[in-house]
């Protein structure tokens, strides 16, 4: 169950960054630790924390988001501390490695994409090598989109919002409030409405919005990526989201969502991200959406008490597959022992057979060779008799 291996999340504030069988492209252990290992662990290892801050294990890690809750935020380089201080100004004193060299651009980007590939730190359960891997679901495919009218870019960008395209020359949309969440309202999302023939990215994380969204919401017909965490979103507006048949990545960390939502998010079968973490929501609740719909991913966070006891059964089964390989391998190691040693008593007697034999051969020539030399000794003396 995909749910039970998100055993080690590790971000706040877009829920925890996960340690689980992620598609990512970006290896955490081949990849990223290398990177931190070469130029970050001096400063924030084993042997030394500065700014309370430690890199060198994923547990130190968690420990540090206690502290610096802006360290990572999955999905979000700009947002996560870990990689904006890389590429703050040459002059700039929170520039990292601190008086070390810059990352190179190489590493730089390979940080980047890590976390916007949701951060994913390792794999904690190693599926059989013959088994073939899950075939990813067909999701539905948003039709071409037309451009945006300059007039509804205007109108939302004078809200505060930051509009800006998915990518060089695309008519798609991504819309923020980063420097105006406080004054974001559900009034603010009704604004968002012409847009939504364009908009597919949108981050009302933080802001003051509420149920009373939920008739805009489902307006936003090309939503795939859809940040409401640290909100006071509830289960009325999630239900809404029902609609949106092209949604792959929902963040409702840190809202009033309960079991409720989760239900009504079975028929959205194109999600395949959700994060629940600090929620009401059960992970029975959970548990049950992955299994209705393929290939979702539902983070609780790291520290629910339903991830904790599965990644502690995890490792408890692996740790008794442990105890009987080893137990298996100490009676293999006695019984050939127990066959050594009755081969060397057996090897001990049959050596000493064959030295006596060999001695008993050897016992009558000795007794010739000093008879023939007590000859020599006694015929000098019978000589000088004689003369």
């Amino acid at each position: 169950m995909r749910l039970a291996l998100f055993v080690v999340a590790v971000s706040l504030a877009s829920g925890p960054v996960s340690v689980g069988l992620c598609a990512t492209t970006v290896d955490y252990k081949e990849d990223v630790e290398p990177i931190l290992q070469a130029n970050c662990f001096g400063c924030h290892g084993e042997k030394k924390g500065l700014g309370r801050l430690r890199l060198h294990t994923t547990d130190a890690i968690r420990e540090a988001l206690d502290v610096h809750d802006d360290l990572l935020t999955a999905g979000k380089p700009d947002e996560s501390e870990l990689y904006a201080r890389l590429v703050l100004p040459a002059n700039d004193k929170k520039l990292m490695p601190k008086g070390g060299d810059p990352l190179s651009k190489e590493n730089i980007a390979t940080i980047k994409k890590w976390i916007e590939e949701g951060g994913v730190f390792e794999i904690t359960a190693d599926a059989p090598m013959d088994e073939a891997p899950a075939e990813k679901p067909k999701l539905p495919e948003r039709p071409e989109l037309g451009p945006a009218s300059p007039d509804a870019i205007r109108a939302v960008q004078n809200t505060g919002a930051l509009v800006i395209p998915l990518y060089a020359g695309a008519n798609e949309l991504r819309v923020s409030f980063p420097s105006s969440r406080d004054q974001v309202t559900d009034e603010t999302v009704a604004l968002l409405v012409p847009l939504a023939g364009q908009l597919v990215e949108l981050d009302l994380s933080g802001t003051k919005i509420t149920d009373a969204s939920a008739d805009s919401l489902k307006q936003l017909v090309n939503l795939d990526t859809l940040h409401l965490e640290k909100t006071s979103i509830g289960d009325a507006a999630v239900a809404a989201l029902a609609e949106l048949k092209y949604l792959n990545y929902l963040n409702l960390h840190s809202t009033k969502v309960t079991d409720a939502a989760l239900e009504s998010l079975k028929p959205v079968v194109s999600l395949q991200r959700l994060y629940v973490w600090q929620t009401p929501a059960t992970y029975d609740a959970a548990k049950a959406l992955e299994e209705s719909t393929p290939g979702l991913e539902v983070n609780l966070g790291w520290n629910h008490p339903g991830v904790v006891r599965e990644r502690i059964n995890s490792e408890l089964a692996r740790v008794e597959q442990q105890q009987k390989e080893s137990g298996d391998a100490m009676a293999e190691a006695e019984k050939a022992l127990a066959t050594a040693k009755k081969d060397k008593e057996a090897a001990d007697k049959r050596a000493a057979e064959l030295k006596r034999k060999l001695e008993s051969l050897d016992e009558p020539a000795e007794k010739k060779l000093e008879e023939a030399n007590q000859l020599e000794r006694e015929q000098p003396a019978d000589e000088g008799n004689a003369a």
